[in-house]
C-alpha cells in the first residue's frame, strides 16, 4: 500500500483508517475483520465501524457467515458511480449556488488592479465571452493577439471588432480586423502616464474597451504583471465611440 493511494482515497472522503482499511481489502479480494485488521494495522475496535460504513458506501460487499467475509466490489463500477454522484452533485450545488448569487455593480468611476497572471487571463477570457455588441483592443505587443487569437477570431462574426497597433505591418500575419492608429488615436497609444519617468520600465500589453462601458489595461512594470481594471464609466463609452470614429471616418 502506497502513500499515494491512501492520499487519493482520502480525496475521496474517506478518513485514513477508511482508506487503509480499504487499500488493504482490495490486496486481499477477500477477507475477514481479523485478517484486515492485522494487514492493515487499524485498532480493532474501529474495524467492524469501518468495515460496515464502507459497505453501506457501496465500496465492498459482506458475507455472512462465521466468521462474516468481506469482499470487494467491482472497482471500475464503485469508482464509475463515484463519478457520476460527484458530477450530479457538483452541477446541483453550482445552480443552487447561481439561483443566491447576485451580481454586483461596480460603482461609477470605480476600478480594481489584478496581480496574477491566473486572475489576468480568467478576466480577459471572461471579457472575450461577454462582450455583446463591440470591443476596441488597443495592441501594443503583437504577441497577446498570438496568444488570445482562437479566442478573438470568433468575435469578428458577431461584434463590431477592430483592433489597433501603431505598426499594422508587424502583425500582418495576423487575420483580425487590424487598423494602423493615426492622429489622435496613435498619440493616445504612444501617451505616457502622468508622472512616469523618463526611463520608461513600464511595458503595455493591450487596452480593451468593451461595449462602452469596461475596460482593461495589461501592462509589466517594475512590480510584476498586473491589470487594471474599470467598469461603468462614462469616459469609456465616449473614447471607445471616437476611436471608433476617428478609425472609419464616420
Amino acid at each position: 500500500m502506497t502513500d499515494e493511494i491512501v492520499l487519493g482515497l482520502r480525496a475521496l472522503g474517506m478518513n485514513e483508517y477508511e482508506a487503509s482499511v480499504y487499500s488493504t481489502l482490495v490486496g486481499l479480494q477477500k477477507a475477514t475483520a481479523r485478517d484486515i485488521h492485522e494487514l492493515s494495522g487499524v485498532p480493532r475496535g474501529r474495524i467492524y465501524e469501518i468495515l460496515n460504513d464502507l459497505a453501506r458506501r457501496g465500496f465492498i460487499a459482506v458475507e455472512e457467515g462465521s466468521p462474516t467475509s468481506y469482499y470487494v466490489l467491482d472497482i471500475d463500477q464503485v469508482f464509475d458511480r463515484l463519478k457520476e454522484d460527484y458530477i450530479r452533485a457538483l452541477d446541483e450545488t453550482r445552480e443552487a449556488l447561481k439561483s443566491l448569487s447576485v451580481k454586483l455593480r461596480l460603482p461609477p468611476n470605480s476600478f480594481f488592479i489584478l496581480r496574477s497572471d491566473w486572475a489576468i487571463e480568467n478576466h480577459v477570457a471572461s471579457l472575450f465571452r461577454r462582450v455583446k455588441k463591440s470591443m476596441v483592443i488597443l495592441c501594443y505587443d503583437p504577441e497577446f493577439l498570438r496568444k488570445h487569437y482562437a479566442d478573438i477570431k470568433p468575435l469578428e462574426r458577431k461584434i463590431d471588432l477592430y483592433v489597433v497597433v501603431r505598426k499594422k505591418d508587424e502583425y500582418a500575419e495576423i487575420r483580425l480586423p487590424i487598423y494602423e492608429a493615426r492622429g489622435a488615436v496613435l498619440e493616445l497609444l504612444e501617451s505616457r502616464p502622468v508622472n512616469e519617468p523618463e526611463v520608461d520600465l513600464r511595458k503595455d500589453e493591450c487596452t480593451i474597451l468593451v461595449d462602452g462601458r469596461d475596460f482593461f489595461i495589461i501592462a509589466t512594470g517594475g512590480s510584476g504583471r498586473h491589470a487594471v481594471i474599470g467598469s461603468d464609466m462614462p469616459i469609456i463609452s465616449y473614447l471607445q465611440k471616437t476611436i471608433v470614429e476617428r478609425l472609419t471616418g464616420t
